[in-house]
């Protein structure tokens, strides 16, 4: 049974294509339409990408499914464009079977779980909101999700913390906070008081903390918030970006309370459901730290955090949704497969390649691989920066390895450069990749993910080898990276622990700011130009600039 699963709505619309429970493709409409987060648009793009990287027509879908229920709303949402689902998908759907709609975090949780290869599992889901939950906990196996408690939109662990962000000054844009706001929180001490209650099975806002019920109260927390923070917290002048510095103490605070949240709520989902196995989803999954506090809980014996958990996601949740529902129904195979790596995404054609650098005015060579490894981590033992483009594309917020900006670990003042050139805060963090048979060597943590989303203590002895990708306090976002799933990235990596020593190298998004992660071969072509990247390898070919031309004897 061939599934497409789709998000729209809101903000990360998607697809995914699932045969019979096992993903063949997903695709996020933010690389395609260059919006980061793609608000209010139909994954148009993302569904037409789905079909042709698997080779199907869409006469060929048996069922959409769609990661939102917008009938449980309460109050009702009105009838808008962005929430028909006649206009989610693209020319040629004419005659597509009706759209089933799939409760939230029930998608969510299914993406999670069947994804984690679990027989069963405890499921915790946050994020800013469901249609009427905003956190999640219960127990997924065979039979398939049930939700066992839920926790009102009003006591939002998602709102609570992007409200943290904002109020730092973090968010400018379309450019998110949450991310820097973790980041922040590594140089401060968590001194300031925070209104979330939790424990013993409650999680709830400060009742000084009023937050009425609405159709947006997403916007009456964050406002309520604001003043409780106002009237609780250091006097900062709220949202001025001059004084970031200043709020360390004030995101170290809210990161704290963010990570005893989680973790009760973790300890409850053991006590609800018995289970040995945490799965984790949901936007607040994104926050590496948070999951790392939930690991070191030690509550369950096994955790998994899909690599895609935000909304994104949930075109990958509620196509499994329906295609499990099918199956119990009918008896029609179900065989969802475990996601070890986030390679899901778009590829190219060779001709696209030709294409984007025809005319450019770059020198491309194509190499026997050994040699175009070799080549590559010389030039990242120079300190050469790279534009890594290989394979197909990852999904999910992290890039992996396939669409990624690549760099020498050992050297600090690389940090300042690649934070510069995509005009991040000088303060912020930048990530690892290492051999996973050498993860241990170098970090010490409770999951070696290959997504990049648990956090990870740097081991002592091995910091100043590393320097580049060591956060102040000690932390890091490491990726470990498989030879199964990764070969030619891991090949790469090896090549340059050859050369250097350590199984390292840097790893950031290839994308300039305020853009999402480079789609197209042509992309990677511009951002190699405008960035003054060093070196870019598109697919099978070695892309440099052409030597300056020799001006001739002087005189």
């Amino acid at each position: 049974m061939l599934v497409l699963g789709v998000n729209f709505g809101f903000h990360d619309p998607s697809a995914a294509l699932v045969a019979d429970g096992r993903l063949l493709a997903l695709a996020e409409q933010e690389r395609f339409s260059r919006r980061k987060r793609a608000p209010l648009e139909m994954p148009l793009d993302a569904v037409t990408a789905c079909l042709e990287t698997a080779g199907v027509r869409p006469a060929d879908v048996d069922a959409v499914a769609w990661g939102w229920d917008v009938d449980r709303f309460d109050p009702p949402l009105p009838p808008a464009p962005h929430l028909d689902p006649a206009n989610a998908l693209p020319a040629g759907f004419d005659a597509a079977p009706p759209v089933t709609p799939v409760a939230h975090h029930v998608a969510h949780a299914a993406s999670a779980f069947w994804a984690s290869g679990f027989p069963s599992a405890a499921v915790l889901i946050a994020d800013g909101q469901g249609e009427r939950e905003a956190t999640s906990l219960g127990v997924a196996d065979e039979s398939g999700v049930k939700l066992l408690a839920t926790y009102p939109v009003n006591a939002s662990l998602g709102h609570f913390y992007r409200g943290a962000a904002q109020y730092a000054g973090l968010e400018r844009g379309a450019s998110r906070g949450e991310g820097k706001l973790m980041g922040l929180a590594a140089y401060g001490r968590p001194v300031d008081p925070m209104p979330l209650l939790t424990g013993d099975g409650q999680l709830a806002l400060d009742p000084r903390v009023r937050v009425p019920h609405t159709a947006d109260t997403r916007s009456e927390m964050r406002d309520a918030l604001r003043r409780w923070w106002t009237a609780h917290t250091f006097p900062y002048v709220s949202g001025n970006t001059a004084e970031q510095m200043a709020y360390v103490n004030f995101a170290a605070s809210a990161q704290a309370a963010l990570e005893t949240a989680l973790v009760n709520l973790a300890a409850q989902a053991r006590q609800l459901t018995g289970q040995r196995r945490l799965v984790i989803a949901g936007g607040v999954a994104q926050n590496c730290s948070a999951n790392a506090a939930i690991v070191e809980a030690g509550h369950f014996d096994e955790y998994y955090v899909l690599p895609v958990p935000h909304d994104a996601g949930v075109s990958y949740g509620a196509a499994l949704a329906v295609a499990h529902a099918e199956a119990l129904r009918t008896g029609a195979p179900f065989r969802p497969q475990r996601l070890d790596h986030a390679y899901w995404g778009p590829d190219v054609r060779p001709e696209q390649v030709a294409a984007a650098l025809h005319g450019s005015g770059l020198r491309a060579e194509r190499l026997p691989e050994e040699e175009l490894l070799g080549r590559v981590a010389a030039a990242l033992a120079e300190g050469r920066i790279v534009g890594w483009y290989s394979g197909r594309a990852e999904i999910g917020p992290r890039a992996l390895g396939a669409r990624s900006l690549l760099a020498d670990p050992r050297r600090r003042e690389t940090v300042l450069r690649l934070n510069t050139l995509k005009g991040r805060e000088v303060w912020r963090p930048l990530a690892p990749s290492v051999l996973a048979e050498r993860f241990d060597e170098y970090f010490e943590a409770g999951l070696a993910s290959p997504f990049m989303n648990v956090r990870a203590m740097t081991r002592p002895a091995v910091r100043s080898r590393i320097a580049a990708v060591v956060h102040v306090d000690g932390s890091a976002r490491p990726q470990a990276v498989n030879r199964t799933d990764s070969p030619r990235y891991w090949s790469l990596i090896s090549a340059f622990e050859r050369l250097t020593g350590v199984p390292v190298v840097l790893n950031t998004s290839f994308n300039l700011a305020g853009e999402p992660i480079v789609n197209t071969p042509a992309e990677a072509v511009r951002t190699f130009l405008a960035g003054q990247l060093d070196l870019l390898v598109l697919q099978d070919r070695l892309v440099t600039r052409p030597e300056p031309a020799d001006p001739g004897p002087a005189g």
